[in-house]
């Protein structure tokens, strides 16, 4: 009679990275939480969170860093006199920094930075 340490282990399934990124991808765009899209697509809820924290820290290491000047449109502008110094800045979660010279319509700021608490 064998014991179950005699038994073969069953080796864990791999997931390729396409399909990985895919799955994230797909939790991303829907509007479940973690686990109701684990429960629907039958995937480990300790899998998503792992997949989501090593997709972080790849885009953080991977992201290089860009800088775009935007024009904003005249009639969303606040005028005041031009100095040197940043009327705005804004870090984002992810160390992303945003400055402005002139300081922003509280409309346009929501529109910049969404997910900013004051």
């Amino acid at each position: 009679m064998r014991s179950t340490l005699d038994r073969p282990r069953r080796a864990r399934g791999r997931t390729t990275d396409t399909t990985r990124r895919e799955l994230v991808a797909r939790y991303h765009r829907s509007d479940l939480t973690q686990r109701a899209f684990c429960e629907q697509v039958g995937l480990p809820l300790s899998t998503l969170q792992w997949w989501l924290v090593k997709g972080r820290r790849e885009a953080a290491s991977v992201a290089p860093v860009t800088f775009t000047e935007v024009s904003l449109p005249v009639e969303t502008q606040v005028h005041r006199a031009v100095c040197a110094d940043w009327a705005v800045e804004i870090v984002t979660h992810t160390g992303v920094t945003l400055r402005f010279r002139e300081p922003l319509a509280p409309a346009l700021l929501r529109f910049v930075s969404p997910r900013a608490r004051c």
